[in-house]
């Protein structure tokens, strides 16, 4: 009888959310409140409703449940790879770049409360992915939530692709700025959200001196890894696959033409399109 209290969906928001989790999720949600609060963002709150909750909690639950999930499934689907290259895989499976990929396949801003605009921050639907899987664990359990995240994983992921891809922008944005002589520093601030329910950190990338790019996240890291993306954006230093683009070529600063054109010649390239460097081979991911 209690179940069924939670189970009777009251009203049309909650009715499009049991459907939709129906649909996505392939779960029946007993606590249906507690689904909404997962999807609610704390930009949905407003002064004369202080009984409702944003999902900023159960995203806290959901990262860590995710984390044991995702680190259990790889430590089965890979039995002959090491810790760093598992370690690595977990990195990116959990990180806010697959979480937003994920969240856009699900479409999970069309049950979503928020206000502000559809991918103005484009960290939202990746962060109430991890709050859905909070809400999941706490209504159905370990077993079921799990179950759920392998499901999508394997619907939503090519495994091989994701073993190839290097998300650890900001030690690549380093190693570029060493290779290319540049200066690149991360500047963190903390802000501290209203109603003491948290505190969200913003990066931002300098690159000798200049602000090359943005980030926010509720731990430094996150912060600090969606700040190196977006530059790395900026300055074209990734291809939209996530591989490498044009170093050096897209990137140079006012005055760097002569020197480009000298070491192309040098390399035999003659400037021509086509006929560009390849990245290097042998990433660390293979050799774990």
């Amino acid at each position: 009888m209690f179940a069924a209290f939670f189970n009777r969906a009251t009203s049309p928001e909650e009715r499009r959310i049991r459907a939709w989790c129906r649909k996505t999720l392939g779960v029946t949600p007993r606590n249906i409140p507690l689904y909404r609060q997962a999807l609610r963002h704390r930009s949905a709150l407003s002064e004369d409703r202080p009984d409702l909750e944003d999902n900023e909690r159960l995203e806290f639950l959901g990262d860590a449940i995710l984390d044991t999930i995702v680190g259990q499934f790889l430590y089965h689907h890979y039995p002959d790879k090491g810790e760093g290259f598992l370690t690595r895989m977990r990195s990116k499976l959990v990180s806010r770049h697959q979480l937003s990929i994920l969240a856009k396949h699900v479409e999970i801003e069309r049950v979503m409360e928020l206000n502000i605009g559809r991918g103005q921050d484009t960290s939202v639907p990746g962060n109430a992915m991890e709050a859905l899987f909070g809400a999941l664990y706490l209504d159905k359990g370990f077993d079921r939530t799990k179950a759920t995240v392998i499901k999508l994983i394997t619907a939503h992921f090519d495994l091989k692709a994701v073993e190839q891809e290097d998300r650890d922008s900001k030690s690549r944005l380093l190693e570029w700025g060493q290779k290319q002589h540049r200066k690149v520093e991360f500047v963190l601030s903390e802000q501290h959200e209203r109603g003491g329910r948290g505190r969200q950190f913003t990066a931002e990338v300098q690159v000798d001196g200049k602000t090359c790019g943005t980030g926010k996240g509720h731990s430094k890291k996150k912060a600090e890894q969606e700040a190196a993306r977006d530059a790395s954006r900026k300055l074209r230093l990734h291809m939209p696959d996530g591989g490498e683009a044009n170093k050096g070529e897209r990137t140079r600063r006012p005055g760097s033409r002569s020197r480009q054109r000298t070491s192309e010649r040098r390399r035999g390239t003659g400037g021509q399109p086509g006929n560009r460097p390849r990245a290097s081979k042998g990433r660390k991911d293979d050799q774990a």
